[in-house]
């Protein structure tokens, strides 16, 4: 299988061979010298074909062989939501940076590098400019053929799950959060009355795979309520909608905190016990926002620690610490599992068995 994603890396002077030049004249095509050195036109697009039919890319890396090697790391994360402020890109983010500046190295994050075959080209552009020593990339469909890209490219990819997956890219190493470990036992506990409808509020443009454990749990009686955002106010707006229109609500099972929140705020606007006439949940544990509704009933998501394994993995692998093979599939190393928070925001019957555990 190593083959399929594990090609030949072209270099300098197989481009020279092909373009029947000098690997110095190679150089200073393809670093934008040639009008300044007078080479003719017809000799600098032979050698920009002949790199372009060999895949070849003028790295930056030619510039750290000197130093030793690059200290910079590549963050490719997954198309960013319509807010960059909710607090998983948070979390993730910071991470890495401080993760990578305590072991003297710097984070470059980028985000979608695109598809149809912008992902690869978005990589060659990237590689031609600055040297990354390897790369965390977050698991997302965009992120694929880029990631194969890189690993074709001889350069060191973790993978990193928000959750689990069965899908194994090639790379060095791959972590992944087990998010039902959490979940699961918060809403198995959840008292609900047989004829209340259970609504599951998420955000715009993705609907979570860990919203099936709630319609598992409640078989036809779940309602999908899509807010305008993944913020507070997105979730505030979406609730006041959903009481305007009556529904027989038991409880609001949340995708995100921060969509908890909000549905809190339209709750004590509407003058609505929580949780004696409707519980609320969330998913992600992150601190709690000034919002004065109180704590709420929800489970963890460990994408900070997540993201630090990620980190130490790679930088163990490039420090000779822990050297790892590139592989076609890149093995599971770690998996991070979430615990359940339990709060006074929704009725749960196995609520102290929980702290307990």
């Amino acid at each position: 299988m190593c083959e399929t994603w594990r090609v030949a890396r072209s270099n300098r002077n197989d481009v020279a061979r092909r373009a029947g030049v000098a690997p110095s004249t190679v150089s200073n095509v393809l670093n934008g010298r040639a009008a300044a050195l007078r080479i003719a036109d017809t000799t600098a697009e032979r050698v920009r074909r002949a790199a372009h039919e060999l895949g070849y890319i003028p790295q930056a890396s030619a510039r750290s062989l000197r130093s030793g090697g690059s200290s910079t790391i590549g963050l490719m994360l997954a198309p960013l939501p319509p807010s960059p402020f909710v607090p998983i890109v948070h979390e993730v983010v910071t991470a890495a940076i401080t993760g990578t500046q305590r072991r003297g190295k710097l984070v470059l994050p980028f985000a979608d590098p695109g598809e149809g075959g912008e992902d690869t080209a978005y990589v060659d552009r990237v590689m031609a400019d600055v040297d990354l020593a390897g790369v965390i990339c977050e698991l997302s469909a965009h992120n694929l053929a880029a990631g194969r890209r890189l690993h074709q490219l001889d350069v060191p990819v973790v993978w990193m799950s928000l959750a689990p997956t069965a899908q194994r890219p090639p790379g060095i190493a791959h972590v992944m959060v087990d998010q039902a470990a959490g979940w699961a036992p918060l809403l198995d506990s959840l008292e609900i009355e047989d004829d209340k409808e259970i609504a599951m509020l998420v955000g715009p443009m993705f609907r979570p795979a860990r919203l099936d454990l709630v319609a598992e749990r409640f078989p036809g009686r779940t309602r999908l309520l899509e807010a305008s955002s993944w913020l507070p106010d997105g979730g505030a707006q979406a609730v006041h909608q959903l009481l305007a229109d009556r529904a027989d609500i038991g409880a609001i099972v949340c995708a995100d905190d921060s969509l908890a929140h909000g549905a809190m705020l339209a709750l004590r606007d509407e003058g609505i016990d929580v949780p004696g006439e409707i519980s609320v949940v969330g998913f992600g544990g992150w601190e709690e926002p000034v919002t004065g509704v109180g704590t709420l009933a929800t489970a963890s998501w460990p994408v900070r620690a997540l993201t630090e394994s990620a980190v130490g993995t790679l930088l163990d692998h490039l420090e000779g610490v822990h050297r790892r093979e590139l592989a076609a599939e890149a093995p599971v190393t770690e998996v991070l599992a979430g615990i359940p928070l339990p709060g006074p925001s929704a009725r749960l019957g196995r609520a102290s068995a929980m702290r307990a555990e």
